[in-house]
């Protein structure tokens, strides 16, 4: 009785603690800051990091013609493919959106909320400059003068993801697109090869993935991961990874209401700057068979096509 009594208080504790640090969570959106003090929010990403690194995952090399570019002000990174989990943008890229690296500005990674609200994971993603990928949200982080970054694709392209397949998802409404050109803000491409390599997906068990989507909430593709583990989500196959930066894509002034003509012209000139990047690199980052296959680009609206352009 007395261990259940214990239990039961360290429960409560941990429901105050979790419903102060949503609390917190909201008022670090509203301001555009990060949270705690800066030793942990280093502690946190060092702690993502060398858990990556122990698991065979490591970036190998980072580059591209974006890497060194000027950007005045903020931005919006945009960030592809969105993998299996997401694990290098929440494994290696915290330490960079704290240190405002590589552009000079502090930045903010969105995530769906659910998150924040499981235990550990929600405290490391905040700290780790992680925020919930909402519309408020975002512009609240830009308004602030912070950057963010984003991934168009989402969930629909987290239930597609293949590890033989290179692909990038957009959105029906462009809603980054329209976001960019509301602030202003130039969009930058940012590619991380070897992503969909930390994984191997098991054809066939779609089904099990719609069927956990629909009582969870969560999209979880079925893989087999280090030593052929199924869902081993923890033990990502040993992979290196290298990030490319992309050309940053300027939108011209802001607008809140831009012309339909104008969202489409910025969408092809970031998509052409997507393609440019995925062609100059894949050969040297990525598998040779994974590689030749080119990157599946699926626009709004048509049927994807496959690209064999490298």
């Amino acid at each position: 009785m007395v261990d259940a009594s214990k239990a039961l208080v360290l429960v409560a504790g941990y429901a105050a603690f979790m419903w102060w640090r949503l609390q917190m969570l909201k008022t670090s959106v509203r301001k555009g800051r990060s949270m705690g003090p800066a030793w942990l929010r280093r502690f946190a990403a060092s702690f993502m990091t060398r858990t990556a690194n122990l698991n065979g995952v490591r970036l190998a090399s980072e580059g591209g013609e974006g890497l060194h570019a000027k950007v005045p002000g903020h931005f919006i990174y945009v960030w592809h493919p969105h993998g299996f989990v997401s694990y290098v943008p929440s494994h290696i890229m915290g330490s960079k959106a704290i240190a405002g690296q590589p552009h000079g500005t502090e930045w903010f990674g969105t995530c769906i909320p659910l998150i924040f609200n499981i235990p550990f994971l929600g405290e490391i993603f905040q700290l780790t400059n992680a925020r919930p990928v909402d519309q408020k949200t975002c512009e609240s982080i830009l308004r602030n003068g912070k950057g963010i970054a984003i991934q168009p694709g989402g969930v629909k392209e987290q239930a597609a993801s293949q590890h033989d397949q290179e692909q990038a998802f957009f959105p029906s409404r462009l809603g980054f697109i329209r976001m960019a050109i509301k602030f202003g803000v130039p969009l930058i491409p940012v590619y991380f090869f070897g992503e969909n390599q930390l994984y191997k997906r098991v054809n066939g068990m779609e089904w099990l993935t719609n069927l956990i989507k629909r009582t969870t909430g969560m999209t979880l593709p079925i893989v087999t991961a280090k030593a052929g583990l199924p869902m081993a989500g923890l033990l990502p196959h040993s992979t290196d990874i290298h990030i490319r930066w992309g050309r940053p894509v300027e939108v011209g002034p802001a607008d809140e209401n831009p012309s339909e003509e104008r969202v489409q012209q910025v969408f092809k000139a970031y998509v052409d700057e997507l393609q440019r990047v995925f062609d100059a690199n894949a050969k040297d980052c990525l598998p040779p068979e994974v590689a030749q296959k080119g990157l599946k680009i699926h626009l709004p609206g048509q049927v994807p096509q496959p690209s064999s352009r490298l």
